[in-house]
């Protein structure tokens, strides 16, 4: 349960940090999934212990990215499928957070909008620049990403940056470079305008985390990705993403999310395109 005050943090930055809120045994449950499908790929490595997992697994990642990227990618799309994900999403101290933080009983997950993140050392490529989740997301404006840590992030490791209640000017005008991905790079289907003015405007917050810590996210607030510049370890991270099913902008949508269920930004918001 929220505190008061957390909540009102929340609604005033555009986001909130809650310590060690995902259960040890459910993140490792995780961890050890995502390990067996690395040594699935890689025969002559044996599954780690629970208890080396959180270790071990940088190594095995950056080895199979070395000897096989085709099959590290096919990792990575499928290390969303695990069970112990989705039990994950649906744990109660992660849906009654964002149930207070939306301030609604009827909680939807955007669950073609899960998943978790590989982010390599070094590797730019997928990283996303400035951008507000809704425009990918949609499903409802008033919406949440739980973002944690499955490891620790620390600052070399390139934690999320966020600009401080960004999120107050609502929804932002983008160009849509590719709005139905069908380039298949996430972090290039839309592009903010005035990102120079945005990031002066709003002071920039980043938070190292430990593993479990989850950060909440409003759909609305401006952030990026970190840079991952540790030698040997990649940032692995989760996001989940949960909305007001009875917001009116939901309703009248159908709860349609975004590109991944077929929902056109620019069908929905086409005064929010930019030239």
């Amino acid at each position: 349960m929220l505190s008061t005050q957390q909540i009102a943090s929340y609604r005033a930055d555009g986001y909130l940090l809650v310590r060690g809120l995902v259960p040890e045994e459910m993140r490792l449950d995780v961890l050890v999934a995502i390990d067996r499908l690395l040594c699935a790929k890689q025969p002559h490595l044996r599954p780690s212990t629970r208890a080396c997992v959180t270790g071990d697994v940088h190594a095995k990642i950056l080895e199979l990215a070395h000897t096989d990227r085709r099959a590290l990618a096919k990792v990575y799309d499928a290390i969303r499928k695990v069970a112990p994900f989705w039990s994950m999403t649906g744990t109660p101290a992660l849906v009654e957070a964002s149930g207070q933080l939306l301030g609604s009983e009827s909680v939807g997950v955007i669950f073609r909008g899960n998943g978790i993140r590989l982010d390599l050392p070094a590797e730019d490529k997928w990283r996303s620049a400035w951008h507000q989740e809704y425009h990918s997301q949609l499903s409802s404006v008033r919406a949440v990403t739980a973002w944690f840590s499955l490891v620790p992030v620390t600052a070399d490791m390139g934690p999320v940056e966020l600009l401080r209640g960004s999120h107050a000017e609502g929804l932002r005008s983008v160009r849509c470079l590719d709005p139905m991905n069908v380039h298949k790079n996430y972090a290039g289907t839309f592009e903010l305008r005035d990102v120079g003015e945005l990031t002066s405007k709003y002071a920039l917050a980043r938070h190292e985390t430990e593993a479990g810590d989850v950060l909440f996210l409003d759909f609305l607030t401006v952030h990026q990705s970190g840079y991952n510049r540790d030698a040997a370890r990649s940032r692995i991270s989760s996001q989940v993403r949960y909305f007001d099913m009875m917001e009116p902008g939901a309703v009248a949508n159908d709860w349609v999310g975004g590109w991944q269920e077929g929902g056109d930004f620019r069908l929905v918001h086409p005064d929010k395109v930019a030239l």
